[in-house]
C-alpha cells in the first residue's frame, strides 16, 4: 500500500464528491441515520472554502480531508475514505496532516462536529485523541455550524469535539 497526500488537481473536485457520497453509504446501517446516505453530494462550492489534502493510492484518491481556518483554530469540514480503503489509515494520515497544518498556521486546536455513533464517527476520532470541546471554547463560527446543523439533524445525535496542537 502507497499512500501520499497532495493537494486536489483542477478537475478533480467532481471525483471528491463522488467519493464523499460513496463514503456516506455506510449510514445506511444505521437505522436512525440512514438519511445521510440520500443527501446530496457535498457542494463544489463548499470544497472551495478551505484547504483540501487528498489521500492518493496507488494512483487513486482514496480519501480527503476538507479543513476551514476559523476562531483560531482549524475545523475539520468533512474527512471522507472511499469503503474499499477504509481500515488502510487514509483517515489517520488526512488527520495527521491536518495537524501538521493547524500547528504551521499557529493555530490553537483542530475542532469538528460528528455523530456520537456510529464507530466510525465520534468513537474514531475519540481514539485519535479527540475529545469534548468545553463550550466556553466553542468560537462564533464553530457555533453557528452547530446551530445551522441542528436545522437537519437531531442535536442530541450530535457533539463537537476537538484536539489541542500540541
Amino acid at each position: 500500500m502507497s499512500v501520499t497526500l497532495r493537494g486536489p488537481q483542477a478537475d478533480e473536485m467532481p471525483a471528491l464528491q463522488a467519493l464523499e457520497a460513496a463514503a456516506r453509504q455506510r449510514y445506511i446501517t444505521w437505522p436512525d441515520l440512514a438519511f445521510i446516505a440520500d443527501r446530496p453530494p457535498i457542494a463544489l462550492e463548499r470544497l472551495g472554502t478551505g484547504m483540501v489534502w487528498v489521500a492518493d493510492l496507488n494512483g487513486n484518491a482514496a480519501g480527503f480531508i476538507l479543513l476551514q481556518p476559523q476562531d483560531n483554530q482549524l475545523y475539520i469540514a468533512n474527512i471522507s475514505v472511499v469503503p474499499e480503503a477504509i481500515g488502510q489509515g487514509i483517515g489517520a494520515a488526512l488527520l495527521n496532516q491536518a495537524q501538521a497544518d493547524a500547528r504551521a498556521l499557529g493555530l490553537g486546536a483542530l475542532t469538528l462536529t460528528t455523530f456520537k455513533v456510529p464507530p466510525w464517527n465520534g468513537p474514531w476520532f475519540r481514539r485519535h485523541g479527540y475529545t469534548q470541546m468545553p463550550a466556553e471554547r466553542i468560537g462564533p463560527t464553530l457555533h453557528a455550524t452547530v446551530e445551522r446543523q441542528a436545522i437537519t439533524v437531531d442535536p442530541a445525535t450530535r457533539e463537537v469535539l476537538w484536539r489541542p496542537v500540541s
